[in-house]
């Protein structure tokens, strides 16, 4: 599987290149991004790392333009901490993953799960619901990509009357989710909502960047986040 890392920090570069060249991947380096732009149409990579914040093209214009090519190319955003305006701008331009610097080992094996995962499905996933009622407990399954689409289909799982006895709706999410600015916003409101209620929620198999995502909107203030259990 080819690899691309973009980033104007030689260092970096370095990192990146000893550690996925270990795991087994073709790794290939740019130092900005024109050049990795240039990289990318004559390998199209499975994958590509692009740091946020590079002089000229930065990562947000690379993405975009990568998604322009139409090539189903996972990306990943390299960032910084609590960067989240950015980080939801890339989101919306549906980049699969982020991770921090300095980069750790846990957010880089997460991130590369889910991309690997995500090139075994269709690239544009639509949202899939899957409800269950145990009792006193829902259970939501989610699979594809929560954005505006579902702004009708995801509150009308939770209606009065079917929370008739609800103590806790758990929200388990595929590792296939994913989500932009819109199905944040959406995924807070039907969260409020059921605290309204008196209701107890619980999103579980979130991925240990996506986790970050939810805690910097403040998700975590109103629902328990659990992240998916990631390999050492």
């Amino acid at each position: 599987m080819k690899i691309l890392v973009i980033d104007d920090e030689k260092p970096t570069l370095s990192m990146f290149k000893l550690f996925l060249t270990a795991y087994g991947y073709d790794v290939y380096t740019a130092e900005d991004g024109e050049k990795g732009l240039a990289l990318f149409t004559r390998i199209s990579p499975d994958i590509v790392f692009t740091d946020i914040k590079m002089p000229g093209i930065d990562g947000i214009e690379v993405l975009r333009r990568i998604r322009k090519t139409g090539v189903p190319s996972e990306v990943i955003i390299i960032t910084g901490h609590g960067d989240l305006e950015k980080v939801v701008e890339a989101l919306d331009l549906d980049a699969s993953d982020f991770i921090h610097k300095p980069v750790e080992r846990q957010a880089l094996n997460s991130a590369l799960a889910r991309a690997e995962k995500r090139k075994q499905r269709p690239f544009h996933q639509p949202v899939e619901f899957l409800k269950i009622r145990e009792e006193s407990k829902v259970i939501v399954f989610i699979k594809g990509k929560l954005d505006a689409s579902a702004k009708e289909a995801l509150p009308a799982l939770f209606t009065p009357t079917s929370l008739k006895g609800v103590k806790e709706v758990c929200m388990i999410l595929n590792d296939s989710f994913s989500i932009d600015r819109s199905g944040i916003s959406l995924l807070t409101e039907v969260i409020q909502q059921l605290k309204h209620h008196q209701i107890s929620i619980v999103l579980e198999n979130l991925s240990y960047n996506y986790a970050r995502v939810f805690q910097m909107a403040g998700i975590d203030k109103l629902a328990k986040l659990k992240d998916a259990v990631m390999d050492e």
